[in-house]
């Protein structure tokens, strides 16, 4: 038996060398996580921030420009006010009825519609017109003075319309028209001819005497006087044919 050592068997990875670490390590034998070598030994791209841009790239590009320019209508449109001509007047009462008219020419009721029906009192000269608009559209379906001396009766014997006559300015225009009024309830047709009456009283005050009143306004005392027997003419007629 011989004394020698045992000899060491041969390492197969002798022959790669023993500088560098495997798989492009750094060489100081620990394994590495480093960026890899791009092939062939081409240097590796850079690696790209979350933004897109690359490393050290503030802005990524050029940014874009804000328009300052100012756009302005071709046409410069006013704020106008509107007025319903009712701003110097009070109401003194105001209630939602439906309003007639009677159509002389086919002898029946004809509707005008249904709305707010107003006596308002002018603030300087104190006089008392009667106003009904339609509701939606606000178009004026009765317009006049209450005159002193009108009379105001039950429609068909019911305790909730009203008629009367009166030289109406609704179609901006002056002309003889009977109207009957009708409401929801008695309380409000008793509420409505308490307040006409009171207006009349008021334009007594002011107008005077419808006999005394001057001769420039002879021609609406007299269409005043024909609308009164046109009314008590279709009452007439309404009261024969209810019985």
């Amino acid at each position: 038996m011989s004394d020698e050592a045992p000899q060491q068997p041969a390492n197969p990875f002798a022959a790669l060398g023993s500088s560098g670490a495997a798989f492009g390590g750094s060489g100081s034998g620990a394994f590495s996580f480093g960026a890899p070598t791009a092939a062939f030994g081409a240097p590796a791209k850079p690696v790209e921030g979350e933004d897109g841009a690359e490393d050290g790239d503030e802005g990524g590009g050029a940014a874009e420009e804000e328009c300052q320019a100012e756009f302005k209508p071709v046409v410069q449109l006013e704020e106008v006010e509107t007025k319903s001509g009712e701003e110097d007047e009070d109401a003194l009462v105001e209630l939602k009825c439906k309003l007639y008219r009677f159509d002389n020419d086919h002898q029946e009721w004809k509707e005008r519609g249904l709305g707010l029906i107003k006596l308002l009192q002018h603030k300087e000269n104190k006089k008392v017109r009667l106003l009904m608009r339609q509701e939606k559209t606000l178009k004026i379906r009765a317009n006049h003075i209450v005159m002193p001396g009108t009379k105001l009766q039950e429609h068909s014997g019911s305790d909730k319309a009203w008629v009367w006559s009166a030289v109406d300015f609704a179609d901006e225009t002056q002309k003889i028209e009977l109207f009957a009024v009708r409401f929801g309830s008695v309380e409000k047709a008793q509420e409505f001819k308490k307040k006409f009456e009171e207006s009349m009283e008021i334009n007594g005050r002011i107008l005077g005497d419808v006999a005394a009143l001057p001769k420039a306004d002879d021609d609406t005392a007299a269409a005043e006087k024909e609308a009164e027997e046109l009314a008590k003419d279709v009452s007439e007629k309404v009261t024969t044919q209810g019985e």
